[in-house]
């Protein structure tokens, strides 16, 4: 999907579940068919991630993190606006070849009405999950401004053509349940909403190279220049961007968070 200009990324919109290795072979979490709390510890996700603008996680953690773009104002060079996200670490990030993870939670996104946010991706090269209320012939909704949010994967197959599919619908406070699967170079994403069911991509072997990637989940506001609608790294213009369009506030939060490595 091409809503960032010169990346190439699948974007989506919810969950997951599984086992967690590290890479020195340690188990991170437990197997989905062991008794446990049902998420993730956040010792594990201190361990392998690291935050982007403002710390996310519930007190006491329960499983639940909540990003907002627009409160943590965080920015970088390259960026298309503010984000507020967990990221693998550098010292954790792997080959395409040599990535098998596992993404599940249950999001629920608080946005304004024409806001657009990628709440998933990898890094670098394949996938990229995109909650819109916009135009946007590929999705379910499709109609911008209405309050309608799609969930939208793009990912970027072997072949080099990127594909975007829709996966549901959802308004502003409703939830949705997202699972991410990366084996191996092969993605495979779906999201269940109340409206329209289960829905996932075809299993995918995404174009790659032999730079490491790396997952990210959180917030990431998207914003355009208000007077060439283009894409902008400037974060003056992202705000005059987000006020033209009334957007003054955001949150994604995700809860029964787990992520699996092997």
């Amino acid at each position: 999907m091409k809503l960032l200009q010169g990346r190439r990324a699948l974007y989506l919109l919810l969950g997951m579940s599984g086992s967690l290795l590290a890479a020195s072979g340690h188990a991170l979490c437990a197997n989905v068919d062991t008794p446990d709390a049902g998420f993730t510890p956040k010792a594990t996700l201190d361990s392998l991630f690291e935050v982007e603008g403002d710390a996310p996680f519930s007190r006491p953690y329960d499983g639940s993190l909540a990003f907002s773009a627009l409160a943590s104002r965080f920015s970088t060079a390259n960026g298309h606006g503010y984000r507020n996200e967990l990221k693998i670490a550098k010292q954790h990030r792997r080959t395409i070849e040599q990535t098998r993870e596992h993404f599940s939670a249950l999001v629920t996104p608080t946005l304004p009405d024409g806001a657009k946010t990628i709440v998933a991706q990898y890094h670098v090269e394949g996938l990229d999950t995109i909650l819109q209320d916009s135009g946007d012939s590929r999705a379910l909704d499709g109609q911008p401004g209405n309050g309608v949010f799609d969930i939208v994967v793009r990912i970027l197959g072997s072949s080099g053509k990127e594909v975007a599919t829709p996966l549901g619908k959802v308004r502003s406070g409703e939830s949705f349940q997202l699972d991410v699967r990366f084996d191996n170079g092969v993605a495979v994403v779906s999201a269940a909403t109340a409206a329209s069911g289960l829905r996932q991509t075809e299993p995918t072997r995404i174009k790659g190279d032999r730079r490491d990637i790396y997952f990210k989940f959180g917030d990431y506001a998207q914003a355009l220049d208000p007077d060439t609608h283009r894409f902008t790294s400037d974060p003056a213009r992202w705000d005059a961007w987000f006020r033209q369009n009334h957007i003054d506030h955001d949150q994604v939060r995700f809860s029964h968070t787990r992520f699996v490595r092997e």
